[in-house]
């Protein structure tokens, strides 16, 4: 599959490793034309760069012979590459700011635009850097994640470029989810509902709607159609994609039981409050004094529910929210509900969870397996998810009409 790759280089001590990988790229079939940032000349040599791609370097805007091809080349490529990508250059994506070349393509890009990181481990862990990183993700913009090992420093730490292996492997999705993700259509479930006790008060949870959020934006990146169901949050909605607000557990189930036939996969991600009161206040209830004691039902089996609908090419993912994991129980849990996939979280370990943008999730499939993914902003979850989903199932031949 040859596709034509904008490799941009920025000024990283790394840089030199672009050579390497325009040589793998190029190995498998891509055609790689190279941006660089004036920083990056400093460690990448323009002729070497020029004799391994086979296509002159672009570095400065106002070149000449680049001056009227600078659009052209965002248009023309299937991927923009950055690899790797400085603190200043992240920071510069993330505010938008466009005054070199390779900036400005990133601009300029409707394909799908990849960063491999690689600095120094306190720079990429700086609030500043970590806020910019955040925004490109929630963008769509895909972060190959650099590794841990030996630095420019000398020292030990995270920051390390990714390995050549791994953006490859990155590329690769990026350039095939688009294809295996048109026309699929999912349906999201995100955020808290609430239970009216009177007009005023309500039962709800902590929930923040940011983990559904971020996997309605992912699966819309690939190519998907979304429909978005969500409780009450404060998020603006995903671009692209077809949100439906609900309040109540009642309202969710009846959203989701309507759109769930029409769609080839469900994600319920969704914090459905488990009681409501079993007889609302019709009026706001007025301090008397008095305690007061309220009567709760159970609320329907959302997930559960879903799984007695499903047809046979469906693809249904449930997420659970757990004080602690216990493999047993989430797998019994898993296979009780009928889901094809349990992701489920520790909500009461410190920095991840519901409000927080961070999230450790395990994901567990009804043949026993388990895998962790590891902490990281939610939007990268998001993408990691999709990637697992790929993994176990065969996507149908063609969407629902």
């Amino acid at each position: 599959m040859s596709k034509k790759i904008l490799l941009g280089v920025t000024g990283s001590i790394a840089a030199y490793k672009a050579l390497d990988l325009t040589r793998l790229l190029r190995q498998d079939g891509h055609d790689v034309q190279m941006v660089a940032t004036k920083n990056a000349l400093r460690f990448l040599p323009r002729l070497t760069a020029e004799v391994f791609t086979g296509h002159p370097l672009y570095s400065d805007m106002f070149d000449p012979a680049c001056s009227v091809r600078h659009i052209d080349l965002a248009r023309e490529c299937d991927a923009l590459l950055v690899a790797p990508a400085s603190a200043d250059f992240l920071s510069k994506m993330a505010l938008g700011l466009a005054d070199d070349l390779l900036s400005t393509l990133c601009l300029a890009a409707t394909c799908p635009v990849l960063v491999a990181p690689a600095m120094e481990e306190n720079m990429y862990l700086h609030p500043a850097i970590r806020e910019h990183r955040k925004t490109l993700t929630a963008r769509g913009v895909y972060e190959i994640a650099p590794e841990t090992g030996p630095l420019a420093s000398g020292k030990e730490g995270l920051g390390r470029l990714a390995s050549m292996e791994a953006i490859r492997k990155a590329l690769d999705i990026c350039l095939t989810r688009n294809g295996r993700w048109s026309g699929i259509r999912v349906l999201v479930s995100a955020g808290p509902t609430h239970e009216p006790i009177d007009p005023v008060r309500f039962i709800g949870n902590r929930s923040s709607g940011k983990m559904g959020y971020a996997l309605a934006t992912a699966c819309a990146s690939r190519g998907a159609h979304v429909t978005l169901v969500s409780g009450p949050t404060a998020l603006s909605p995903p671009a692209g994609v077809d949100i439906r607000q609900v309040t109540s557990a009642q309202e969710l189930e009846n959203s989701i039981n309507q759109a769930f036939p029409d769609h080839d996969i469900c994600f319920m991600a969704a914090a459905v409050s488990d009681y409501r009161l079993t007889l609302p206040h019709p009026e706001k209830r007025k301090k008397d004094g008095n305690s007061w004691t309220l009567t709760l039902e159970e609320n329907p089996d959302i997930l559960a529910g879903l799984s007695r609908l499903k047809a046979p090419d469906q693809f249904l993912v449930g997420f659970a929210a757990e004080s602690k994991l216990d493999h047993k129980k989430l797998l019994d849990k898993l296979r009780k509900k009928g889901a094809d996939m349990l992701l489920a979280n520790n909500i009461s370990q410190p920095g991840i969870g519901f409000s927080s943008d961070e999230n450790e999730i395990t994901m567990l499939l009804p043949d026993g397996s388990s895998l962790c993914m590891g902490k990281h902003p939610k939007a990268v979850l998001a993408n990691k998810i999709l990637d697992e989903v790929e993994k176990v199932w065969r996507f149908p031949p063609r969407s629902r009409q």
